[in-house]
């Protein structure tokens, strides 16, 4: 029987596993690890296994607008849509517009809708769901090394004998990549650690499991660079060649000795002391950390901290690399394109004149068309909805009703009449109630463009099917109502390929430089194996910047209530659940969601497993079924993802909107709520 067969990149976490789609003559279509990629070498996980029985289920096939949400929708014609689209953003100024993107778009798409809303409508107010995720870990890159980017890669598990895992279950969240760690471990004597108020599954694989008290991870890990400094286990010769700023964060750590630190985070404090002698003393160690680090309102300081350890030990490169997993399959390609709100292709900054005029000269537009400000972050926005600020919203390919933090305000603003909505999505979701034009988009087999995985591989994304008749590219639509608008010039695509080849042009020479890059080339990673293999960094010094980590209590942490709610992944959903739950495969065993609580807590209210409870902080209320598990005291854990198609309230009802004051980044680790039963 003849198949044909199309190399791609999975469309699920940021690992960016490359993936061989089988097409047999009848049509069928199977999924399975391409062994020959660069990056991932054939590594594959159950949900891109049953990928394809959940590509046509749920699709959204016409164009349905209503002008008021109080409205019944109307199917009408794409070009009704690109009309009342063109009326809108012409009535408006462009502060009072905004536009919310995705990590699973295709870089070609966030490349043209960045050049529609930054160079031809004028407003920065640009952003993305990877807000929710990694912004972060770009936040603690910068102040560190001088730009974003992952340090190292993949291949540097392979003759690691450390993994350190802060906040992370990637045994859950980045199955293929933990697999190649376990296989690691079973050639060599290797020690992994979890660091987790959860014992997660990748605890319970790992050497050791550190409870630590949820938001308390800057105090263990100064403590640790105290430790380190306190043994003279320190790199002397690495900090004085390559880095700058030592003793600030020294000053810092100082304040955080074991004992202290142990009653802050309620851990042993040869919890701390393991964790320094791991990284004086082992040959190559990986610090690999995720949404428990990040999604903090102190998280970026919790990411530089962790930096610190691997600058004051020189684990870089051949001895080591601090290493964010990035959580949608292509977060990494969005923040080269530059899909934050102060964000330009090729890792530049609006910030910056000398980025700006160069984007400008770039792209044809006149000076000063690009603003110097950031735009507002996403939560932000809905606080400038809210007070009637922001007039428009443009939602592409993500699911804020489910994702969003304090769902409850979201709702509030989404819900008013004076905010046009506008939901671009393959699949009908949640935020589609709160619309005002929904528009048929395609999805990951039926186009062609690139995706970047964690490890700075760019991996060609084939189309191997045909979309839904009313269905357009992402880009596409951009690109057609922009010419609408009279930017025939600014935006002549034709196809993906004419995009990307106008966008590599705009890295060369940048640390992201993929100027050479050819779709037939790919995939191929930029940068190398080491992103700074000769230890010089985009900083004016050249060196690595120690940065001072200041702790700081979570938002919520003297709000009422007796237990810190965590939310996160389940073993088979993924993102909010709008192709993983359509198959049962998935689904099994994961068809609700549950809340996890320790058994001795339990005990003390009366509670038994199976019981029902209410879950409440002072922004809402959700219930869940109980489950017990090895999760410490007063802590509880609840997966996030379910919309109302699953259960009668997302876990985001309780959670705070308080952000980190440099990486913008919400809060959705620490909650603080009540417990009742029933």
């Amino acid at each position: 029987m003849n198949k044909k067969i199309i190399k791609t990149q999975c469309p699920f976490c940021g690992t960016g596993c490359g993936l061989e789609v089988i097409i047999d003559e009848k049509g069928n279509i199977k999924v399975r690890g391409d062994k020959e990629h660069p990056a991932t070498k054939g590594s594959i996980c159950i949900k891109a296994v049953h990928l394809p029985k959940a590509l046509d289920v749920g699709r959204v096939d016409k164009v349905l607008y209503r002008e008021s949400k109080k409205e019944d929708f109307k199917e009408i014609d794409w070009d009704l849509a690109y009309k009342i689209l063109k009326e809108k953003l012409e009535s408006l100024s462009p502060d009072e517009v905004y536009f919310y993107l995705s990590g699973q778009l295709l870089t070609e798409d966030i490349y043209v809708i960045n050049k529609f809303a930054k160079g031809f409508i004028g407003t920065n107010n640009v952003d993305s769901n990877s807000r929710l995720c990694v912004a972060t870990a770009v936040a603690a890159y910068k102040l560190a090394f001088g730009s974003d980017g992952i340090p190292g890669c993949y291949d540097d598990i392979d003759d690691a004998d450390c993994f350190i895992f802060i906040g992370s279950n990637a045994a859950w969240a980045h199955p293929g990549l933990f697999s190649r760690i376990l296989k690691r471990k079973k050639e060599d004597d290797v020690t992994i650690v979890t660091i987790d108020p959860n014992c997660t599954e990748t605890a319970k694989k790992s050497d050791r499991w550190i409870p630590i008290k949820a938001g308390t991870d800057v105090v263990f890990l100064n403590s640790v660079l105290y430790v380190l400094y306190e043994n003279n286990w320190i790199d002397w010769e690495f900090i004085k060649n390559y880095t700058e700023g030592f003793e600030e964060a020294i000053e810092e750590a100082k304040k955080y000795p074991p004992k202290v630190a142990a009653e802050i985070c309620e851990v042993d404090e040869d919890d701390i002391y393991y964790i320094a002698e791991l990284f004086a003393k082992k040959k190559k160690l990986i610090s690999f950390w995720t949404m428990g680090v990040n999604q903090s309102t102190n998280g970026t300081m919790k990411a530089l901290a962790i930096i610190n350890l691997h600058l004051a030990t020189g684990r870089l490169n051949d001895r080591g690399c601090p290493f964010s997993l990035t959580g949608q399959s292509n977060a990494m390609g969005g923040r080269e394109v530059g899909y934050l709100s102060n964000g330009l292709p090729g890792y530049r900054d609006v910030r910056n004149k000398e980025d700006r005029e160069f984007i400008e000269d770039f792209w044809g537009i006149e000076r000063g068309k690009i603003k110097d400000k950031p735009g507002c972050s996403i939560t932000e926005a809905i606080d400038k909805i809210l007070d009637g600020e922001i007039k428009f919203l443009w939602i592409v390919c993500t699911n804020p009703a489910v994702s969003m933090p304090n769902l409850n305000k979201f709702k509030k603003a989404l819900e008013k009449e004076d905010v046009f909505v506008v939901v671009q999505d393959a699949y009908y979701t949640d935020t589609m109630q709160f619309a005002n034009l929904i528009l048929p988009a395609t999805h990951w087999g039926e186009e062609e463009g690139v995706m970047t995985g964690g490890d700075r591989t760019v991996t060609l994304c084939r189309k191997f099917k045909e979309p839904p008749k009313n269905a357009k590219f992402e880009w596409q639509v951009f690109v057609e109502l922009a010419q609408r608008m009279g930017g025939e010039k600014l935006f002549p695509y034709k196809n993906s390929r004419e995009i990307f080849d106008e966008y590599k042009k705009a890295t060369k020479g940048r640390l992201c430089d993929i100027s050479d890059f050819e779709y037939e080339d790919l995939p191929k990673r930029w940068g190398g194996k080491h992103l700074y293999k000769d230890l010089k960094f985009p900083t004016p010094s050249g060196k690595a910047r120690f940065n001072p980590a200041k702790y700081k209590e979570p938002e919520d942490a003297k709000k009422e209530g007796d237990f810190i709610l965590i939310t996160g992944r389940v073993r088979m959903q993924w993102h909010t659940m709008t192709r993983t739950g359509k198959v049962k495969e998935l689904l099994k065993g994961e068809e609700t969601p549950y809340v996890l609580m320790n058994p001795e807590d339990a005990k003390e209210l009366g509670i038994n497993e199976g019981d029902v409870v209410t879950i409440e902080s002072e922004r809402g209320k959700i219930r869940r079924v109980v489950k017990f598990g090895d999760i410490k005291r007063r802590h509880l854990f609840t997966p996030f993802g379910y919309g109302l198609e699953f259960c009668d309230s997302p876990a985001n009802l309780v959670t705070t909107d308080a952000i980190d004051p440099f990486s913008k980044e919400p809060e959705l680790k620490f909650s603080k709520v009540k417990v009742v039963k029933g």
